[in-house]
């Protein structure tokens, strides 16, 4: 690549080897305390950048929801006996807390700012989860409004609000095809399963992104949609042919990257036989050398998804995994594990570079690349930051969240909705992710309904059902004629479905209605036997509030059906 930055390439020339690896890591900072390992992550190791959960003490490890399993084990190291949440900040407390962390960075020998990345997808993928954020739909939520210019200005007011905070690099926006109902990882994270629709909802996210001066990251390359395999506990083989792969999920990448609006694009930890047989995409050089750079022309930066997720970790060892992906085209290695892997991921990547594997000269261009990306939105000079507090609360921002909640709810199954208010109602409803504040905690579904139906009594569960709940809920049933259940899925939790689709036939067949509120069109949330379902595309306060107005009528359902995939009658 041409390094026209003289600026950044005086800067390249004059770091250490030490600092270049560093400058390829994004490393992982749980919580809102500044721990040793924090600093030495910034100082010892001069890492480019951090990845931050703000809501969790430590990163935790993958275990999968079907056997229980842990798949890869990341909890040694912090000190902790137990799981509990991080110290509860607010969005100015944290802001403070990236701030100090940039002052610890430019206090390095070279000044360079670090790179502080999250996922804000959308729905529940948020890490900026400060009360008083705006939150907005999962990308399957803004298609489902119909208008493009929504993906462009939720992207803006995210980007505001997340700079605002300290926030400079996301990993957004999804491009994959989600052309696999079954897919227990993409599902609703896609625009649609429609290549033009995810290129169309995508070029305006990340345009918003862009006039919001966050980094944008496509993901996951070279396309994850159509797999039923969920790769952080596994490893997925997208089967797909060549020239489907070319035309369909490679759409988005060619156009993406033709217009400029690809800053960095992440890999996806699948293997595509397509490409490449071998190698899981993260460590192949045939996808990130030879399709990435030579066929696409990127040229700029990719990064890896998190290294400590199954289907890499359990294949290729974390450091050695780290050190494969940069020799095979990475610039930037994510790898959140706050332990020992940290270290030797560092002596990993030096080894390749020390023997030849990471020639000094792809060393300086990967640098250069991340350097720029940063540089470009102002991480170099932009030292100023808006008050996070007031730029939540303006006017713009809450007005925009609640128009997209209320266009992004929608009827799927429609017999009984709108229900009237008198009817004895039972609302059973999941402990969901949410950061437990006055403005969003468990049972809020219940309270939006409390002001429909004022006299609807309360039954909270488990996000997946444990064997009293199954009891609890059947027996509860008994004394209403109306039964609203939540049935959100999120990945990595096991579905309700099954046994909510035994539960709907039941209660049919003894006259009752059962209305299911959930967040996805497809199988993985939608009972078979439901013949009300009302989707809303989030569980944040907005979304929530327009979902319970629409299931008693006091909303219209405006969101349109956002994909081409139909059930089978």
């Amino acid at each position: 690549m041409d390094m026209d930055n003289h600026y950044l390439k005086n800067l390249v020339s004059r770091m250490s080897v030490e600092q270049k690896v560093g400058a390829l890591l994004t490393l992982g900072f749980s919580g809102t305390v500044v721990k040793p390992h924090i600093r030495a992550a910034i100082e010892k190791y001069h890492c480019g950048g951090l990845r931050l959960t703000p809501h969790a003490r430590t990163f935790g490890s993958y275990v999968d929801p079907r056997s229980g399993k842990t798949v890869v084990a990341l909890s040694g190291g912090a000190g902790l006996k137990k799981e509990l949440p991080a110290p509860l900040a607010t969005a100015r407390e944290y802001a403070a807390v990236l701030a100090g962390l940039q002052r610890l960075a430019r206090a390095r020998p070279l000044g360079i700012p670090l790179h502080f990345s999250f996922d804000q997808e959308g729905g529940t993928s948020a890490d900026s989860f400060f009360e008083g954020v705006r939150f907005f739909p999962k990308p399957m939520g803004i298609r489902a409004t119909g208008d493009p210019y929504l993906a462009y200005t939720s992207a803006l007011a995210v980007a505001r609000q997340a700079r605002a905070i300290g926030f400079n690099w996301i990993h957004s926006p999804v491009l994959d095809i989600n052309t696999e109902p079954r897919n227990p990882e993409i599902y609703t994270r896609a625009y649609s399963d429609r290549a033009e629709e995810v290129v169309e909802y995508a070029s305006a996210a990340c345009m918003g992104l862009a006039h919001g001066k966050l980094i944008a990251t496509g993901k996951h390359f070279p396309g994850r949609g159509d797999s039923p395999v969920d790769a952080h506990f596994e490893t997925p083989v997208i089967t797909v042919d060549k020239a489907t792969m070319l035309e369909r999920e490679l759409l988005p990448y060619r156009q993406l990257i033709e217009r400029e609006l690809l800053p960095s694009i992440m890999i996806a930890h699948s293997i595509f036989p397509a490409f490449d047989g071998e190698h899981i995409a993260t460590v192949s050089k045939p996808i990130l050398t030879g399709l990435l750079r030579e066929t696409l022309g990127y040229e700029g930066v990719i990064t890896t998804d998190s290294m400590t997720m199954g289907a890499l970790a359990t294949r290729y060892g974390v450091p050695n995994a780290c050190a494969l992906a940069v020799e095979a085209g990475a610039d930037l290695v994510l790898m959140k594990a706050e332990n020992n892997l940290v270290g030797e991921t560092f002596d990993a990547i030096m080894g390749f570079v020390k023997n030849g594997k990471i020639p000094e000269k792809e060393l300086d261009a990967k640098v250069y690349r991340v350097l720029n990306a940063k540089y470009n939105v102002g991480l170099f000079t932009d030292f100023r930051r808006e008050d996070p507090e007031k730029v939540m609360k303006s006017r713009g921002i809450v007005g925009l969240s609640k128009s997209i909640a209320r266009r992004s709810v929608g009827i799927l199954r429609g017999k009984n909705i709108p229900l009237g208010g008198t009817e004895k109602i039972l609302v059973v409803e999941q402990i969901n992710k949410c950061p437990n504040t006055l403005s969003w905690h468990s049972g809020i579904f219940y309270e939006q309904c409390l002001r429909h139906a004022p006299c609807a009594e309360y039954l909270e569960t488990e996000y997946t059902f444990d064997e009293s709940d199954k009891q609890r809920v059947e027996a509860a049933a008994e004394g209403f004629n109306v039964i609203i259940i939540t049935n959100f899925y999120i990945r990595g939790k096991l579905s309700n479905t099954a046994f909510l689709d035994d539960f709907c036939a039941k209660c049919q067949k003894a006259g009752k209605k059962v209305i299911i509120v959930t967040n996805t069109p497809y199988p993985l949330s939608v009972p078979a036997a439901a013949q009300d379902v009302l989707i809303t595309y989030a569980t944040s306060p907005d979304n929530i509030e327009a979902a319970a107005k629409a299931l008693f009528g006091a909303a219209h359902p405006e969101a349109f059906y956002p994909i081409a995939w139909r059930e089978e009658a």
